[in-house]
């Protein structure tokens, strides 16, 4: 029996969608979460909630790290806030940023603009030392861990 020759192999490739779709941004205190929530939400007008902590799990570890939470939805802007604590009694969410507090995820359509006017409302709050908006694509694992 005589070979055909080489056999044509179909290749699938898998693509990952690795889109952000959310702004983020950067928050300095040595307040507590829910104090700086309370500051927040007295000095903007906001109405942040407590919901359910970010869990990280140690890669090769029993152990899972907890983060505070806190989401308010702007029913005006149609924008959803969420305050997470980067810091915990036993590490870090994110090592690599051991000088931010807290991150703030930002979800829905906001235009720059719109984003450096929070950031603005943010650093009046007279318990935040500092307040940037950060790039979340440069973040390594991110995506991962603040998946939407």
């Amino acid at each position: 029996m005589k070979s055909s020759g080489p056999v044509n192999k179909k290749v699938f490739k898998l693509k990952i969608d690795n889109t952000i779709n959310y702004k983020l941004m950067g928050i300095s205190s040595h307040e507590n979460d829910y104090r700086l929530v309370w500051a927040i939400n007295n000095e903007l007008k906001t109405q942040f909630v407590k919901t359910e902590n970010l869990v990280k799990d140690l890669q090769g570890h029993n152990d899972r790290l907890e983060f505070s939470c806190f989401t308010f939805h702007d029913q005006e802007r149609y924008l959803t806030f969420t305050l997470i604590s980067n810091r915990c009694p036993d590490g870090f969410l994110f090592p690599e940023l051991k000088n931010i507090d807290f991150l703030m995820r930002i979800q829905g359509e906001i235009s720059d603009r719109e984003l450096k006017e929070i950031n603005q409302d943010i650093k009046s709050v007279p318990v935040i030392s500092a307040s940037f908006i950060m790039d979340p694509g440069k973040i390594k694992g991110i995506s991962r861990i603040l998946q939407v």
